[in-house]
């Protein structure tokens, strides 16, 4: 990994972050370029088949707080999707109906701990999908957004990371 300026905030060192591009491709044909598939296993409609032609690799050079940054901004987001699910939300409502009843009826102590609870529990959830993004494919992940539209410009539509791309098996 080479160290240049980041192509972020263009002014600190960074480190290269490589990830695949390519485009989903019709049915498999014989002649070059050679044709990838990836199988989605599960669904209703049984065993779907995706056809991509491999255009190649992009590097991305990113600094350590770009990705940093990066990483605080999606891990709020994914905590905002979390608690937007319909269950997640359910249960983070019944609290809050159970801490208003309980405060109508009961010393704001017992209130103060539980809402400490939630709240604790929010951070938790929050560290854990924040651990989980520290790792190399979300780098890649990161550079991938920061060179798609002008992949997507030249016809480009799908992008892998290193652990994608060794699901793809050629055709």
């Amino acid at each position: 990994m080479s160290e240049s300026t980041c192509e972020k905030c263009r002014t600190t060192p960074g480190t290269s972050h490589t990830f695949h591009y390519g485009k989903q491709a019709g049915l498999p044909v014989t002649d070059p370029p050679p044709i990838y598939r990836r199988r989605i296993y599960g669904n209703m409609h049984g065993t779907l088949t995706e056809h991509y032609e491999v255009g190649g690799v992009d590097a991305v050079t990113l600094c350590n707080r770009c990705l940093a940054r990066a990483r605080r901004r999606r891990a709020g987001t994914m905590l905002r999707h979390w608690i937007g699910e319909p269950l997640v939300a359910f249960f983070y409502l019944l609290w809050a109906i159970g801490i208003g009843v309980w405060a109508w009826r009961t010393d704001w102590t017992e209130l103060a701990g539980w809402s400490a609870f939630g709240v604790a529990v929010t951070a938790v959830v929050y560290l854990v999908i924040y651990t989980r993004l520290t790792d190399e494919d979300f780098a890649q992940h990161t550079a991938v957004e920061l060179h798609e539209d002008k992949l997507r410009a030249q016809g480009w539509n799908a992008f892998w990371t290193d652990q994608d791309f060794i699901l793809l098996t050629p055709h």
